[in-house]
């Protein structure tokens, strides 16, 4: 009867290390926290088998083999990731040394101690960058370096050579994944999705150990506060493998306004950004502190300091150049006083200069804003352009805004053509130059060329076909700049009211709508008639 008990008993506990090694096999490098529980579970329970009448029977050496490989196979499930839990249970068995006193529990023989250390080793796989895999020639590595019977000493290699406890080398993997902001070159806290072979898609918060890369189809960078980045398997699958084999950093750009976990853990001033980001009337206020909140990048700010700075945005005396502030020598003061700020004659703005800057300033906020830097030259281009037309109008500069207002134009048909589909997010972006900023530089371009409309009316009479006592081939050569400008921006075409009855006035703009112009020209060549 106690022959058949202490069989028993040994045979529980072997059944249960067995499902415990073979479940540690399976999810090796996962980090599985169900898997690790359910083997931490068993340790736990082989520890307090100790001194009871099931430890009796099954014996002291069968209860510490069992409690070792359930603890292996708890740490190679949470291998390279360091668990707090796992570490725990190793720190418990490793105080478990040979003393002169009496201990409250038995020392750990040379075998038990070997696989305490191992379980560590597991923990802590290449200094937290690497993690087990569980391809066949992995398992077999792993089934060799971790068999489940423990040496009595150092020369014990009856049972199992002792080298082979190195073969686990062989089913390492580094899968190790660091964000690092590109800006600042510091790693930072980022969401990640990983989409397995069969579609599912799993979230995790880097940096992080990365499931397999046999059994993942896709990994992308998925956080509000950074731009998104992808690695698939059909296109740049390699450039990952490569990541993570030499510098385990995958870098990644911060959106415009969004600071990192670090220092602004809560999100409160990534929300702020988001709310004028979305809002856009702000550009029609933009200031030097809003555009510097949203960057970091000294060449923006230096550009913001040199080009878009005004009196009324610094400080007192600040914008008063060495030039101005020069001693008076016949009165040994300066030309400043104390306590009185006067304007730096050199840099005084006009009217044309301080539109000039309040539209550089709008520019640069959206662009800021937006996070699309390589658009501001775009802008400026344009904004010289309005500045240039005021006193040399060209057909150049006109095409130039016209192409500008037709690719709008098209972009904002194929935006309402596309077919949106519920649950699923528009793939359509947001041009470069926003519609407000378009219109307004049509309505600007507008604006210049109606005010030489007196100067050349009576040569735009000649050119429709109206009598005039102009012609022009007598005008000069600003006259002829200005007169093609005006024509080409409005579309207007030539001799369209030659010998038109211009007293039926109905009938007259009834033929001009039908050729095809846009309400603007059809109100441009009413105002002629």
């Amino acid at each position: 009867m106690n022959i058949a008990l202490y069989t028993c008993s040994r045979a529980y506990c072997n059944i249960v290390a067995g499902a415990c090694f073979t479940l540690g096999l399976r999810y090796a490098g996962s980090g599985l926290e169900e898997a690790r529980d359910t083997a931490l579970h068993y340790t736990n329970l082989f520890l307090t088998l100790a001194g009871k009448s099931l430890g009796e029977l099954a014996g002291r050496s069968t209860l510490e083999s069992c409690l070792c490989v359930c603890l292996l196979a708890a740490a190679m499930v949470m291998s390279g990731r360091g668990d707090i839990a796992v570490h725990a249970v190793c720190r418990r068995l490793r105080a478990r040394v040979p003393r002169p006193a009496a201990a409250r529990a038995p020392a750990l023989e040379h075998g038990p101690q070997m696989a305490v250390h191992m379980a560590l080793g597991l923990l802590h796989l290449c200094g937290g960058r690497g993690s087990l895999g569980t391809a066949p020639a992995q398992v077999a590595a792993l089934l060799t370096s971790l068999h489940p019977h423990f040496p009595t000493h150092t020369n014990d290699n009856r049972y199992h050579l002792q080298a082979f406890r190195h073969l686990y080398v062989l089913a390492v993997e580094e899968r190790l994944i660091l964000p690092r902001d590109v800006n600042t070159g510091r790693l930072c806290l980022a969401h990640i999705q990983v989409v397995d072979l069969a579609g599912a898609v799993k979230e995790m918060k880097a940096p992080c150990i990365l499931p397999e890369l046999r059994t993942l189809k896709e990994v992308r960078v998925h956080e509000p506060r950074y731009w998104p980045r992808a690695f698939t398997r059909e296109t740049n699958w390699e450039q990952l493998e490569a990541l993570l084999a030499n510098t385990w950093c995958v870098d990644i750009k911060p959106r415009a306004g969004c600071l990192s976990y670090l220092d602004d853990p809560q999100g409160f001033q990534t929300i702020l950004a988001q709310t004028l980001t979305l809002d856009k009337t702000n550009v029609w206020s933009a200031t030097l502190e809003n555009i510097e909140l949203f960057t970091s990048d000294e060449k923006v700010r230096s550009f913001t300091k040199h080009y878009l700075s005004s009196l009324k945005d610094s400080k007192v005396g600040s914008n008063i150049c060495s030039d101005c502030m020069v001693l008076d020598k016949k009165k040994g003061k300066k030309v400043r006083s104390e306590g009185v700020v006067k304007e730096c004659q050199c840099r005084k703005y006009g009217r044309e200069e301080l539109e000039f800057v309040q539209g550089l300033s709008m520019a640069t906020y959206e662009c800021v804003v937006k996070d699309i830097l390589c658009a501001l030259p775009v802008w400026t281009t344009f904004l010289k352009i309005l500045k240039t037309m005021k006193t040399d109008p060209s057909a150049y500069h006109i095409w130039q805004i016209k192409l500008l207002l037709s690719q709008i134009e098209n972009h904002n048909k194929r935006y309402q053509n596309e077919m949106k589909i519920d649950g699923e997010e528009s793939t359509q972006t947001e041009p470069l130059i926003s519609n407000e900023f378009t219109l307004a530089i049509s309505q600007k371009v507008g604006d210049i060329l109606d005010g030489f409309e007196a100067k050349i009316q009576p040569f735009v009479r000649k050119y429709l076909g109206l009598p005039s006592s102009r012609r022009i081939n007598q005008a000069d050569d600003l006259v002829k700049k200005i007169l093609s400008a005006y024509l080409v921006f409005y579309d207007i075409p030539k001799g369209v009211l030659r010998g038109a009855n211009v007293e039926n006035t109905l009938s007259l703009l009834l033929e001009v709508e039908s050729l095809g112009l846009s309400v603007t020209s059809v109100s441009k060549v009413e105002a002629l008639l």
